[in-house]
Formats: C-alpha cells, sequence, structure tokens
C-alpha cells in the first residue's frame, strides 16, 4: 500500500532528522520488499528503510520511496543446540527475550536500549559493555535481502566467508535485510550493582572493575545538574554512575540485596528508558587509548565547555571482523557526549569530534559524525573492499541517500 507522498513526514525518534519522502510504502513480506525495489528502480527513485528510526543520523532520509517493515517482524526459529536464533528483519531486541529465555537461551550482550529493530542494530554495530564482548554485528551469521537489483540473496559466515563481513555492518547499503541470523549463548542472569564514585576512584580500580565484572560501563557527570538529565539518581559534579554486572545463579526470592542491586534475568537487566532529549556523538578508541582517554575528554569538557552539561557515557566493546564496524580488529573504548536539542551544539560535538578523529577514533554510525569518504578510508582497512561489495549489489546506487551518497559513491 503506498501513501500519497505530497504531505508525508518521517521524523526520527528524537526528533533532530526528518524527511519528506516522495511516499511511504508498507512491505510486511519479502515479495513485496523486492516488488517496492522494483518499482523505485523502474522509477528512477532511490529507497530507504526505517527500522525504528532509532538512529541521531540522516541514515534514513530519502526523497525517494520510504519503506516501512513494520509488519516483517517475528522470531523464525530458535536453534537451541547451535545456539542461534533466526528473526525477521524488523523484530525489535526486546522481542527476542522471551522466546530465547524459553528455550534456555540469551543475548550475549545488550545495550541500555532495546526498541531497536533488530535489522538496524546490526546495520550500525549498536552494542552494550565488556571488554570481551561485542557488537551486534559481531553476533551475525547468516542474513536474506532484497539487492539493488530487487532480487532476494541469501549469504552466511559459512558459505561466504570471504564477503560476509560486509553485511555484518552494512549501513544498509547492501540490501535491504528480511532475516538475520545471529549466535547466542545459554540463558543467564545478571547481578546488577549500581555505584556513585568520584571520577578519581573509578581512575584507581579502573583495570580492576574491567577484569572483575562481566560487564562494566559508567555516566561521568560534568556538572551537578547533569545526572538529572538521562533521569538517574542525583549525582555530583565529577562523579561517575558505575553500571557493574556479574553472571550469577538464578534468584530463590529470599534475596535482601543493598539499595542499587537487583538480580533478574538479562534481558530484564540491560534496559534503560531514556527520554528523547539529547543528540548524541559517540567515537569508538583503540582500547589501548583506556583511561588516558577518559582523562583527557574529561578534562577538556571541563576547561572548554561550560556548557556540555549532558552525562559522558564511557563503555567497551569487543574486536570484529566486520569491515565497517568501528571494532574491526581492535577492541574498543567507547565515548558518548550529547548535545542540547533547541541550542547550537554543533560547535561543541566538532570540537570532541576533532580530538577523537585525531585519537584514531571511528563513528557509531547511528550516531551523530562528521566522517567523509576520505576520513573513512583512512579509519577503516577494508573501506575499499566494502565499496567493491556495494557496487556489485547495488550498481545503480538504489540504496544511497544524500548522507550516504558522501561517504559510498
Amino acid at each position: 500500500m503506498a501513501l500519497d507522498g505530497e504531505e508525508v513526514i518521517w521524523t526520527n525518534w528524537v526528533g533532530n532528522q526528518q524527511c519528506h519522502p516522495t511516499r511511504i510504502e508498507q512491505a510486511g513480506t519479502e515479495a513485496e520488499i523486492a516488488a517496492a525495489v522494483a518499482r523505485a528502480l523502474d522509477e528512477g527513485l532511490g529507497i530507504r528503510t526505517a527500522g525504528s528510526g532509532h538512529s541521531f543520523t540522516p541514515i534514513v532520509e530519502t526523497p525517494g520511496v520510504l519503506l516501512d517493515t513494520r509488519g516483517l517482524s517475528g522470531v523464525v526459529s530458535v536453534d537451541a543446540e547451535g545456539e542461534q536464533v533466526t528473526a525477521l528483519a524488523h523484530t525489535t531486541i526486546a522481542q527476542l527475550g522471551e522466546p530465547l529465555w524459553n528455550a534456555g537461551l540469551a543475548l550475549r550482550n545488550q545495550g541500555d536500549i532495546d526498541s531497536q529493530a533488530l535489522a538496524g542494530a546490526v546495520a550500525t554495530s549498536t552494542h552494550g559493555s565488556g571488554r570481551h564482548l561485542g557488537s551486534y554485528s559481531a553476533e551475525l551469521t547468516a542474513c536474506r535481502l532484497v539487492d539493488g537489483q530487487g532480487q532476494l540473496r541469501s549469504f552466511s559466515l559459512a558459505d561466504d566467508p570471504e564477503v560476509f563481513p560486509a553485511f555484518q555492518c552494512s549501513v544498509g547499503l547492501l540490501g535491504i535485510m528480511t532475516e538475520l541470523t545471529l549466535s547466542v549463548t545459554k540463558a543467564y542472569h545478571l547481578h546488577e550493582e549500581i555505584l556513585f564514585l568520584h571520577a578519581d576512584a573509578v581512575r584507581e580500580r579502573w583495570a580492576d572493575l574491567q577484569r572483575d565484572y562481566r560487564h562494566f560501563s559508567f555516566f561521568w557527570m560534568p556538572t551537578d545538574s547533569s545526572s538529572g538529565l538521562y533521569g538517574f539518581p542525583e549525582a555530583k559534579a565529577d562523579h561517575c554512575m558505575v553500571k557493574l554486572y556479574r553472571e550469577c545463579p538464578a534468584p530463590t526470592g529470599a534475596e535482601s540485596l543493598p539499595a542499587g542491586q537487583r538480580i533478574d534475568r538479562s534481558y530484564r537487566i540491560y534496559p534503560h528508558v531514556f527520554e528523547p532529549n539529547f543528540h548524541e556523538l559517540e567515537y569508538f578508541l583503540p582500547a589501548s587509548a583506556g583511561l588516558e582517554a577518559f582523562d583527557e575528554q574529561r578534562r577538556f569538557m571541563l576547561a572548554n565547555l561550560p556548557d556540555a552539561v549532558y552525562p559522558l557515557e564511557v563503555r567497551f566493546v569487543a574486536a570484529d571482523e566486520a569491515w565497517m564496524s568501528p571494532n574491526y580488529q581492535r577492541d574498543s573504548l567507547v565515548l558518548s557526549v550529547s548535545g542540547k536539542p533547541g541550542t547550537d551544539y554543533w560547535p561543541y560535538l566538532k570540537a570532541c569530534d576533532e580530538r577523537m578523529a585525531a585519537a584514531g577514533g571511528r563513528p557509531h554510525w547511528g550516531k551523530l559524525h562528521f566522517m567523509t569518504a576520505e576520513r573513512l578510508a583512512e579509519r577503516f582497512p577494508r573501506y575499499g573492499d566494502f565499496s567493491a561489495v556495494r557496487q556489485d549489489l547495488d550498481p545503480k546506487g538504489a540504496f544511497l541517500n544524500p548522507h550516504l551518497a558522501a561517504m559510498f559513491s
């Protein structure tokens, strides 16, 4: 079904990106997606799909056809013995929790938000935190997609090892994903502990926290008002809200835990509800930069950016082999900074970008960034190989939009 494009406006989840597509089409089957791509090609229009619209960048925006695939949702199969799950592309991360748990399985890791569509989370290397834990891209083992010629294609790590790393983080450029298979793990419970520590105390325990916990991450507060912006408990300036997770036995109901601690199924522990009141930039630095990179960003914000009141989030992600993943062949320290809606935050984010890029930073594809084709070629060793696969699968550039064409055409 197509809607009249004259009045159509698409907006992302936080309202900082919008577009006026020629039309929006609903597609709930692979055949409908293939037909939509074929129509767009015949009309000389580009085509993009929105997923959950959770990116901060113009990754979705198109003057052509915007494909709504919300009907393509649900778990297809769970392989308990092989520890894999296959799901349709618009299945959200949250929708995987119960079906996996009922089969004795769970996602290996999750981030703070679980409302993203699975295809979008994989395409942008969305992640949680953990020195030995990879992003969603690292877990992709097979996929089905409609390519830029309207053909349904299947690829897998087992059958296509030489090119499959291109599909593990594709930024939506290789085709419209219809089905994805992810590696998962045995179901597990987590013991969560939230600590409020001065930044110097976190620095002193830096190595121990990474070693002793499955998941260590924190939010550093540059001002006394910072914690309230994300709905966290009050934390003073230059203090951190530290999140620590350990695997643990199932709760018996007799536990009496101190304030700031809880035990539950993994998929219930990970998510946090954020108000859409921030616009975020996120860069992945070599993990070897570690504490020094945090110290430098902390000093920089305090000395030069008095209006930078949003917390600085610090996380860790393991290396993977996805060609366009920010974690390609290196473990990452991840720094996330945010600008305030309604203000001119671009000079602030640009200053952060310049510093992090100079330190070897790679961008999160769903967060604000300042990448160019030249910078990508410098930062991603397999950029040329990815571009060749993109050209092969989408020779007419059906999946490019102005934002992506500047980096990949």
